[in-house]
């Protein structure tokens, strides 16, 4: 008995959903035949929202504006990085173009700001936390490292001793042949 009375609601309650979805169709249709002819009387009617009105920077709107464009800039930076070399180049190109006007958007706005205070809101949220000194104080290291000169010669780290050691402007011999040549050779290597 329980057990049919639960179907009895249950039918009872699809058929009020289906009668109201079929009235709310119709209810829309009529609706929007209403809506086309009143439409052309408002027409030059502009609707005037307070909302709509630029609203002055306090520093919680500064640091929320912040946040807010430093997530675009990394999700376009993420969906770049993802697409780069592997996508069709309008694909790339269109991700570039995001990612660009990303970093552009958050770069405006940390300049974009005129007073003193907003520029030190903004800079207090960038730079919250202490720098990590432990390390240098338990090692009595001065915290700044070491000056590291950016003009001049400086030798190649990536070559090996011997090879630096070595005098190539005494090699002459010249590298000559084809693909052809080089592949039978690569294929005798491998062989053996």
């Amino acid at each position: 008995m329980n057990d049919s009375k639960k179907t009895d609601s249950n039918k009872r309650n699809n058929r009020r959903r289906r009668y109201n979805n079929k009235n709310r169709g119709q209810n829309k249709k009529t609706e929007a035949k209403s809506s086309n002819n009143s439409s052309g009387n408002n027409k030059n009617r502009r609707k005037f929202s307070k909302n709509r009105r630029p609203k002055s920077l306090t520093p919680s709107r500064i640091v929320q504006k912040y946040e807010n464009l430093l997530e675009q800039y990394v999700q376009a930076r993420r969906k770049f990085f993802e697409v780069f070399g592997r996508g069709s180049t309008k694909q790339v190109d269109k991700v570039e173009r995001n990612y660009d006007n990303a970093l552009r958007n958050l770069r405006n706005f940390e300049f974009d700001l005129k007073e003193d205070w907003q520029k030190d809101v903004l800079n207090q949220k960038i730079n919250g936390y202490p720098e990590d000194r432990q390390y240098s104080s338990e090692h009595n290291l001065t915290p700044k490292g070491d000056e590291i000169s950016h003009v001049g010669d400086f030798e190649d780290p990536h070559l090996l001793p011997t090879q630096k050691a070595s005098n190539w402007a005494e090699d002459t011999e010249e590298s000559i042949g084809t693909m052809e040549d080089y592949q039978h050779y690569k294929d005798n290597v491998v062989k053996h």
